[in-house]
């Protein structure tokens, strides 16, 4: 690009230093100073309705440099906040560091404005792909509007700069829809693809149909070929350590290498944490340290939380979780690997003398800037640093109690032991325990999202027995007979719940099954299930006669 600007520099913003795998990046030496020249006019647009998509003309000047473009207000939940988050793009042509697209994030709710930028850089560390941030001091027109997080934008530059394919496609996640469901809900929306849009979107299909539709053994197999699974494994740790939240909001980008057929996941919004100084708190309250670190999957309590809360809201709304995420924590080697991951960052970048090394770092930088913000709680920053350490802390301690849990996951006695598909299909429960079992109160489903599932017969199983029901969609045949069917041309998924627990409100638990399968199309006479009784080998076997 060519611009009214100095030469493009070898070095940008986006390569910060890093030592080593591990080492936090170097913390910047000092602010750069973002102005935003925008007329009075232009600027009363903005305010008329800041949901508003539309752009108004800016001249963008960087450190003395400037450069025509558009301007509008950014944020799914801030725009009405006192201190606007901008999103510039540059004019045709016109470049400032080699960038011709800024995110500009006044992280207002946060009263020190560490908890993003921290982010970034304990991800960095974990050897994570993310975009890069650092601090810009804004104005505009002339007046100092405070100290914000200058965020990497995810495109072609963000290609170049991570090293990944120049024509790949960058995929975002639709509005309240990161799950990789093979269809959006009502309340959500589709995946909006940033690049490469000629070319359709039959990748992206692909990858939903396997992540949803393909048996276990098979699905890792497609996972180690197809998707940078080191990366995303540690983005999940990432998200243990930061308490990160309403993920399923974050729209969040999947990049397709389409040459090597790989997927790379690039998360955003990680100001979502649960780590956050909430200036809209009392300064003196206590960080909360105890969210469930198996985030947006089906093992998570906040998919109970958030159900309550956002079904009398939006009617239609269905349980909230990743099916990548839960087949992740179900399958034993990848939730191991996971395991470690965290238990390396726990003793790593995120021991209590390295994490806090680097926030005193990034303080000794953003305290006196936050001093001359226009918009700062002066209140709520006198507490910001002990808060966060606080936070490291009680984090670091409370994961490292749930260790134990992590690793135990799916080692419960009642077990799905084989589904057989199509119009002799049937569910086989096993009790691979030492004590008899109780089926009262259990219910199945072939719909993991379904608030509704079929309660089963009040049997008992001693250990080692089996029982089977019937797939045929026919309980007037009796009462091991199922309501629903199973498809062998497209596969599905069974989920075993135990309705006798309820929430802290008498809710049924629409998470934490006793046990859920994946299963994909089933070649005819084959079943699929566990390989021996109650082990965690899945396989598929030729159909009895």
């Amino acid at each position: 690009m060519v611009g009214l600007l100095c030469p493009i520099v070898a070095h940008s913003f986006a390569a910060e230093d890093v030592l080593s795998r591990g080492d936090y990046p170097r913390v910047q030496a000092r602010v750069p100073v973002v102005e935003l020249r925008i007329s009075a006019a232009d600027l009363a647009r903005l305010d008329e309705d800041p949901t508003s998509e539309a752009t108004v003309p800016v001249v963008m000047v960087l450190d003395g440099r400037k450069a025509p473009g558009q301007v509008r207000y950014r944020g799914a939940s801030t725009r009405t906040l006192p201190q606007k988050s901008f999103k510039v793009e540059l004019d045709s042509g016109y470049d400032l560091d080699d960038r011709d697209h800024f995110e500009l994030l006044a992280s207002w709710s946060d009263s020190g404005k560490l908890t993003e930028k921290f982010a970034v850089d304990l991800y960095t560390a974990m050897g994570l792909p993310v975009p890069s941030a650092r601090y810009v001091r804004v104005s505009i027109n002339g007046q100092h509007n405070g100290l914000y997080l200058d965020m990497e934008h995810v495109g072609k530059e963000y290609l170049k700069q991570h090293g990944l394919e120049k024509k790949a496609a960058i995929y975002r996640c639709g509005h309240r829809n990161c799950e990789l469901t093979l269809h959006p809900g009502s309340h959500q929306t589709d995946f909006e693809k940033k690049t490469q849009e000629a070319s359709g979107r039959a990748d992206l299909e692909a990858l939903l149909a396997w992540v949803n539709r393909s048996d276990d053994a098979d699905f890792e197999a497609k996972l180690a070929r197809r998707v940078d699974v080191e990366a995303y494994l540690g983005n999940l740790v990432g998200d243990m350590l930061i308490s990160n939240n309403y993920i399923e909001d974050s729209r969040s980008y999947w990049i397709h290498e389409t040459s090597k057929d790989r997927w790379q996941y690039t998360p955003w919004d990680l100001n979502n944490a649960v780590m956050l100084h909430w200036r809209t708190w009392a300064p003196t309250d206590p960080p909360i340290t105890h969210r469930w670190p198996q985030a947006l999957s089906l093992y998570d309590p906040v998919v109970q939380q958030l159900y309550e809360q956002r079904v009398h809201e939006r009617p239609a709304h269905k349980p909230t979780w990743s099916v990548l995420n839960t087949r992740l924590w179900d399958r034993p080697a990848l939730r191991a690997r996971m395991i470690a991951k965290l238990e390396a960052a726990l003793s790593g970048p995120f021991s209590e003398a390295r994490a806090n090394a680097h926030l005193d770092a990034l303080w000794a930088l953003v305290e006196p800037e936050m001093r001359r913000d226009p918009y700062v709680s002066l209140e709520h920053l006198a507490h910001t640093r002990e808060y966060i350490r606080t936070y490291v802390r009680e984090r670091r301690a409370f994961l490292l109690q749930a260790l134990s849990t992590l690793r135990a996951q799916g080692a419960g006695p009642l077990v799905i032991q084989e589904v057989a598909a199509g119009s002799a299909g049937y569910v086989e429960l096993y009790n691979r325990g030492s004590s008899k079992l109780s089926l009262a109160g259990h219910e199945l489903t072939n719909d993991l999202r379904a608030v509704v599932r079929f309660r089963l017969p009040a049997r008992t199983l001693a250990p080692g027995q089996r029982l089977r029901l019937v797939a045929d969609g026919d309980t007037s045949k009796g009462p091991l007979h199922l309501p629903f069917t199973l498809s062998a041309s497209e596969g599905g998924e069974v989920g075993l719940f135990d309705g006798n627990i309820l929430s802290d409100t008498g809710t049924p638990l629409v998470y934490g099954p006793v046990d859920a399968v994946y299963f994909g199309p089933s070649p005819a006479n084959t079943v699929y299930g566990r390989l021996t009784p109650g082990g965690e080998d899945f396989g598929r076997r030729p159909r009895a006669p």
